[in-house]
Parts: C-alpha cells; sequence; structure tokens
C-alpha cells in the first residue's frame, strides 16, 4: 500500500512540474512590447516616448535614423512606433523610406501634437522685426525656405541649426542665440530663467502668426502612437495607455493634446507634413 501511496505522489509530482513547465513556457514566450523611437535624444518626441516606455513598462529602442527604426519595426513583434511628424519632414527631405503612408502594419493608439514656444532670456529686447536676430531651431527646420518665410514677413531673422529643444535652449541659456524655438513643455519647465514672446497654439494669447507668418505659425510637433501587435494585444496597449493617470499627467505637463480615439488620424499627420514639406523644404 505504501508503496502504491509513493507511485501516486510521485506522478503528481511529474504533473505538476509538467503543468509548472508548459506555464512557465508559454508565459516566457508572449513577446514584450517594444518603444521605437526615430527620433534625436534631445527631442521633446524622445521625452514623449520615454513617457511611453514607462507607462507600458516596455523596452527602449533608440533608432539610429528613422530607416532603421522602421526596419526595427517591422522585424519586431509587438512593437510600438512613436513617430512624430519633425521626422517625417526631415525624411522627405533626404528622400529616405520611412514615411507615414508607407507603414502598413499599424493600429494606430494615439494622436496629438505639441505646440513651440519662442523665448529669450529675461531682460533680453530681442524680437521679430527689423533689426537682425538670431533664432535657434531644430536643424531639420533650420531650412533657407523658412528663413526666407520669416523675412517676408517682416522678421530679420537668421535661423541657427541645433540637434533638438534641449541643445536650443542650451545655447539660449549660453547667450549663443537671440531667440530660441523649443518644445513649450520644455520651456514650461524653466521657472524663470527664460521668458517666452510666442507660442505656436493659436488658442494663446500671444500666438506667433499674430506677429509674423512663417508659412505655419500654428506649428505642432505632431505625434502618431501605433503599434504592429494584432488586435487584442493593440487594444491591450492603448487602454494601459489611455488609463495610466501618470502618462496623463505628463501629456498635461508637456503641453500635449490628443486623443486615444485615434483610427484613421493618421491621415492627418500625412497632410500636415504635406502642408510643412510645401511651405518650408528647400527643393
Amino acid at each position: 500500500m505504501k508503496t502504491h501511496v509513493k507511485i501516486v505522489v510521485a506522478l503528481l509530482v511529474i504533473a505538476v512540474a509538467l503543468t509548472a513547465g508548459v506555464f512557465i513556457k508559454n508565459y516566457n514566450t508572449e513577446k514584450p512590447i517594444v518603444i521605437v523611437n526615430p527620433s534625436a535624444k534631445t527631442s521633446p518626441a524622445t521625452v514623449f516616448g520615454k513617457a511611453v516606455q514607462k507607462s507600458l513598462d516596455a523596452q527602449f529602442y533608440q533608432a539610429a535614423n528613422c530607416e532603421d527604426a522602421v526596419a526595427k519595426y517591422g522585424r519586431t513583434t509587438n512593437s510600438v512606433y512613436i513617430y512624430n511628424s519633425s521626422i517625417e519632414f526631415a525624411a522627405r527631405n533626404k528622400g529616405l523610406k520611412c514615411l507615414l503612408a508607407e507603414e502598413k502594419d499599424k493600429t494606430v493608439l494615439f494622436y496629438g501634437g505639441t505646440p513651440m514656444y519662442i523665448c529669450r532670456l529675461p531682460g533680453s529686447t530681442k524680437d521679430f522685426g527689423p533689426a537682425p536676430t538670431t533664432l535657434g531651431m531644430a536643424s531639420m527646420y533650420a531650412t533657407k525656405s523658412h528663413e526666407n518665410l520669416f523675412k517676408k514677413g517682416g522678421a530679420n531673422v537668421k535661423i541657427v541649426p541645433y540637434s533638438g529643444s534641449k541643445t536650443v535652449l542650451a545655447a539660449l541659456l549660453a547667450g549663443d542665440v537671440d531667440l530660441g524655438w523649443m518644445g513649450s513643455g520644455l520651456a514650461r519647465k524653466q521657472k524663470g530663467k527664460i521668458e517666452c514672446l510666442y507660442s505656436t497654439d493659436p488658442g494663446d494669447k500671444n500666438f506667433l502668426g499674430d506677429k509674423v507668418n512663417n508659412g505655419i505659425p500654428n506649428f505642432t510637433i505632431t505625434y502618431v502612437i501605433y503599434t504592429n501587435a494584432n488586435g487584442g494585444k493593440a487594444v491591450e496597449i492603448k487602454n494601459k495607455l489611455a488609463g495610466d493617470p501618470n502618462f496623463l499627467k505628463f501629456l498635461e505637463t508637456s503641453n500635449t493634446s490628443g486623443t486615444f480615439d485615434a483610427a484613421g488620424k493618421d491621415q492627418l499627420a500625412i497632410t500636415y507634413v504635406d502642408a510643412l514639406f510645401s511651405q518650408w523644404a528647400d527643393k
């Protein structure tokens, strides 16, 4: 009898072990979420991508460029791509093959944008007008066409290129440029170190378009978050983002507005970059 009990117990132990093994195997085969970021490390879009990573407890892939990002997205299951209009504008100028319209394998999770602020040092009198003024700006927008539109509007501006908003801010604080064009979320955090003359948000009382028309005075960094995860997983990812109070707080503090009811909104981003390209690209 004792031998029989021992055999039964041994069989139960084996069954439990096999079940646990199957569970562990299935658990380990679920692919992690990977955030794919094509933007420069100094861009507000990278800060945005890091916030998405934190919300989803995901891995983060910092791409070398947009083509590298698209390739990573295409070969990686459960990828979440942090698209922004600035990267597509730069890609079009360089003839790179990483355009949103060409990406078919996607479920759009979020669509939105962040306006820019144009700032100077406290006590400075520099402004857009007939006097020569230097304006620090992310390099993809520091085009002759853009500069000429400022001048046509009455602002004698020399645009100085930088890698992104963080380096523009550093140059402004160092006195290397008179004015700095930077993400409004970053500018808001400076607490008296700078003063911001204009906003590219038409709803703000200091809207840039009321002073000068640079072709796109209502400029925003336009975001599209999309994923190649399957339908159920995509819904899970979106619900986690939309229901995360910390991510919603980030949207507020970074001055980013948008919607999670975003199906089809990627076309709006494409149309927006079409307008940017027609106005600012050096053709």
